[in-house]
């Protein structure tokens, strides 16, 4: 078989391979963290939250639009197919990464030319089933198109330093420059490879590269690709459905895209906490890529190092500075940050196995046993899948669609209810604005109320609500302004503020309509109240006596169920079934409704009794 036969076959196969399996685990519906906001934002064509990511928005929308299954399945296709092509990009930059460096070298060596083959294949297929890349695969977040731009950006600087012709190489630098400024709207942890290729351009052609007129025309193309950022603005003046930041203004654009509220968890770490960080980024590598596979990382060090160590210098800055950002970056789905530096080392991984190839085929040994050595390879990968797919398999995971309809099952008709739990809120945003039901329900994030923007929502979606808490919501404006303006403020005034507003959405429709919370920290909301349990929620009731609930049938999917894997995030969410229901058992006990009590109990028993797992 040829070369080029070869090359066509390992890139089927690697594509078949890919849609098969990130198919077969993906996910059918919503997760927990931003899953739901997002596929809201994309159905709608609204802003998402900081840093805003339009070409998510824009490409999301148009997948919104395929005449497939149900939204959430055509905004998850769009993430798997983000994948399967950055890996096969990948596979193109390993090739060209470890390739000959003269055209001499290139034609002699044919053989090396299937062994480079193949060792890309491999470490495109190990990549692929590294846990945290396969998460993004199977639902939809922004990380898999983050994958396919910085795959798209390496193989263009590798075109470009291998260009020999000075029309074709200007042509692939600003085509480089414009992709980059681009890369930016999806999401702005793109800024993690400018210092690496600084040094690859200074590098590879010198300071001299740098001439005026060439800088001139850089960055008016690079703003060309970050312009896609004026949807922002155009879009929220339109006022969408979900206009996070109401990037309007220059003031709520920049705050919005350069993500202020943010900042308060970066770079603000002690020492034990930044090395606590980094213990937990090396974990999380050897979780992708087992001990094993070290010694072929370090033999692709080796390999670039004596082949090119411009390309190897390049990749590693590359990858020290994710590192460098993801463990001064303090919050709970840090995963994706690094997935840059799991892309590096997949390249290492593939210049290690090509080296070992090549030492293989080398030996004085037949080619029939040299062969079988390498093909002995093949099975490395799925070594890699067998041990990961339980955690990577999202296809039976129902729970944060089930955990927002059993929410709705717990209230009544024309329920108010403020949460803090984003885990909540999320999917049920999918759940009211895309598959339209319990409109009569106002949920509130009581987090999202201490942004102004939020009021717009909340007076577009619940005006009465807005209507009746008017007052309360302009002074907390008045007070919040000028923290949101970086001018002198007291927090005490803005906090003061804020509880009035959040307590009036309680006070102010309680009579009128069923008041409940979701709220999981201690707060000062709703204290004027006694909370009793009712399904998944406190109903907020004037005094302490026993109030009849008929306690609803929740749909628990696959909770108790160790085959459907589960994050610690999803665990902590599932452990609020048994802790609801436990506190309504022992509300009737307390009251002396032990056949109530005892009929919920044996109705649940299984989740009340069986670990969440």
């Amino acid at each position: 078989m040829s070369y080029r036969a070869t090359s066509v076959l390992a890139v089927f196969l690697l594509l078949i391979i890919n849609l098969t399996i990130y198919l077969s685990t993906l996910s059918p519906t919503v997760q927990f963290i931003d899953s739901g906001e997002l596929a809201v934002v994309c159905a709608e064509l609204g802003v998402a939250h900081a840093t805003g990511y339009p070409i998510y928005t824009i490409l999301g929308r148009i997948f919104a639009l395929l005449p497939v299954r149900d939204l959430i399945f055509r905004v998850n296709l769009m993430s798997l197919l983000f994948v399967c092509v950055g890996n096969l990009i990948l596979f193109f930059v390993i090739l060209k990464a470890v390739e000959p460096s003269s055209e001499k070298e290139k034609r002699e060596d044919v053989q090396g030319s299937y062994l480079r083959t193949w060792a890309a294949f491999l470490a495109c297929l190990i990549f692929s089933f590294t846990p945290t890349l396969w998460s993004q695969a199977t639902s939809n977040e922004v990380y898999s198109l983050n994958v396919l731009f910085f795959s798209l950006i390496i193989i263009l600087v590798l075109f470009w330093h291998s260009s020999a012709g000075k029309l074709k190489s200007e042509r692939i630098y600003f085509v480089l420059v414009f992709l980059y400024g681009l890369s930016f709207g999806n999401h702005m942890s793109t800024i993690l490879l400018f210092p690496a290729l600084v040094f690859f351009v200074i590098a590879t052609r010198g300071w001299s590269f740098f001439d005026s007129r060439r800088i001139v025309l850089s960055v008016l193309i690079f703003m060309l690709g970050l312009s896609i950022y004026i949807y922002l603005p155009v879009r929220s003046s339109q006022n969408p459905l979900m206009d996070w930041g109401n990037p309007e203004t220059w003031s709520t654009f920049k705050r919005h895209v350069t993500g202020w509220q943010y900042q308060v968890w970066m770079f603000s770490e002690s020492a034990d906490q930044l090395f606590g960080n980094l213990e937990g980024f090396v974990k999380l590598f050897f979780h992708q890529f087992p001990f094993y596979l070290l010694p072929l990382t370090l033999l692709g060090i080796w390999e670039l190092f004596s082949k090119e160590r411009k390309i190897l210098y390049f990749l590693m800055i590359l990858f020290f500075a994710n590192v460098f950002y993801g463990i001064n970056y303090s919050i709970p789905d840090i995963d994706p940050y690094f997935l840059w530096s799991f892309l590096v080392n997949s390249i290492l991984v593939g210049a290690g196995l090509y080296f070992l190839f090549r030492i293989i085929h080398k030996l004085k040994i037949s080619t029939a046993i040299s062969y079988g050595i390498v093909l002995c390879f093949i099975f490395l990968p799925f070594v890699i899948l067998k041990k990961n797919y339980h955690e990577a398999d999202r296809s039976k995971s129902y729970f944060a669609y089930d955990f927002a309809s059993n929410l709705m099952r717990s209230v009544k008709k024309d329920a108010v209810m403020l949460t803090d739990v984003w885990d909540h809120y999320s999917p049920w945003l999918y759940l009211k604005h895309v598959e339209l039901k319990r409109p009569d329900v106002v949920y509130l994030d009581k987090e999202l109320c201490r942004r102004t923007w939020y009021f717009d929502y909340i007076k577009t979606n619940y005006p009465d609500l807005f209507s009746a808490s008017q007052e309360e919501i302009k002074r907390f404006l008045q007070r919040v302004y000028p923290f949101e303006n970086q001018l002198s403020f007291d927090p005490y005034v803005i906090e003061d503020a804020y509880l009035s507003m959040l307590n009036s959405f309680l006070v102010k429709n309680s009579g009128q309509r069923p008041i409940y919370d979701d709220l999981l920290v201690d707060t000062k909301v709703g204290e004027m109240f006694v909370k009793i349990p009712e399904g998944l929620v406190f109903a907020a009731k004037d005094s302490a006596r026993y109030y009849a609930f008929d306690f609803p049938d929740f749909q628990l999917r696959g909770i108790t169920d160790e085959r459907i894997y589960k994050d610690d995030r999803t665990i902590n969410v599932l452990k609020q079934y048994p802790l609801m229901i436990d506190t309504r058992i022992k509300y009737l006990s307390y009251f002396n409704k032990e056949s109530e009590a005892s009929k919920l109990k044996d109705k649940y028993l299984e989740y009340l009794t069986k670990p969440i797992r």
